[in-house]
């Protein structure tokens, strides 16, 4: 199941829970099942269920009519450096890690599908990231490997937008990945039942319809399990949090030559079974 939160501006509708199927969306929110999709997630199974119930009689509306929004706010976005052989590879300064690598992007850098990322003005190195990423949906504290996966609502994109000068600059990692709209998220959340291999999944990004990535999951160096049962050794997460698993190789500064982001640019991360995430640059 596919799920997203989205607005019908026509209709007057902000921020609804609905579920997509194909070129529609049916509004859990005005079927009277969800007001959220941070509903959904804390409802677990037992909301699901009701959701499978009731979307067949839930009111429907095209896709081309409504806006898709980020599918959730979360209170944390943990993301994986460095956990695929490929990115590795194509970086000449990077070392094969021993153990998962782990930065924080901020919710203030959140954005949805479409929604314009300005350049900043103090950045020249504007980058792309495609990641798979798992969204929580229990709590996660000191767990072991063989419980993470029975803990994961399910998965989204995120495209970790990296302003590279910034970065490597004195190693300013949470600076460099956190201006306005370095996170768009979406389009969807697809459910964990619906997507049982998360370990081979195709993930490509386009700019301006040239493919500059096209990887898959099955590179990672660390699996899902040991990445985020490590992770919650010093973390807790919560429902709600997500954590990405990193990017495949061809990003753009291992380009020969590089290839940043500049305004007027389009780019596309897609992964198989979730959909295209969309963002358009725009001039800060």
């Amino acid at each position: 199941m596919k799920l997203v939160t989205f607005s019908h501006r026509k209709g007057g509708h902000d921020h609804h829970a609905g579920v997509l199927d194909g070129d529609h969306v049916a509004c859990l929110t005005e079927a009277g099942i969800a007001g959220s999709l941070m509903e959904i997630v804390l409802g677990g199974k037992k909301m699901l269920d009701q959701i499978r119930a009731g979307v067949a009689s839930a009111p429907r509306y095209a896709l081309a009519d409504v806006t898709l929004e980020a599918p959730i706010r979360p209170a944390k976005v943990l993301c994986s450096g460095i956990n695929y052989k490929g990115h590795a590879e194509e970086n000449p300064n990077a070392k094969m890690p021993t153990e998962p690598f782990f930065f924080t992007k901020l919710p203030t850098s959140v954005v949805g599908p479409d929604v314009p990322v300005e350049k900043p003005v103090r950045t020249e190195q504007m980058d792309y990231e495609v990641e798979f990423s798992a969204v929580i949906g229990r709590k996660l504290h000191k767990a072991r490997e063989a419980d993470v996966m029975p803990a994961i609502f399910g998965y989204t994109l995120l495209n970790d937008i990296s302003a590279r000068d910034v970065q490597f600059k004195d190693n300013q990692i949470t600076i460099g990945k956190n201006f306005a709209g370095f996170s768009p998220i979406g389009p969807c959340i697809v459910t964990s039942d619906a997507m049982p291999h998360p370990d081979n999944v195709a993930l490509k990004t386009r700019l301006n319809g040239k493919t500059l990535q096209d990887g898959s999951t099955s590179d990672w160096l660390f699996s899902l399990p040991l990445l985020i049962s490590f992770l919650s050794q010093y973390i807790p997460l919560e429902p709600g949090d997500i954590v990405s698993t990193g990017t495949p190789a061809g990003v753009g500064i291992f380009q020969k030559p590089p290839i940043f982001m500049k305004a007027g640019d389009i780019v596309e991360i897609e992964a198989e079974g979730i959909g295209i995430l969309r963002t358009p640059i725009v001039a800060g």
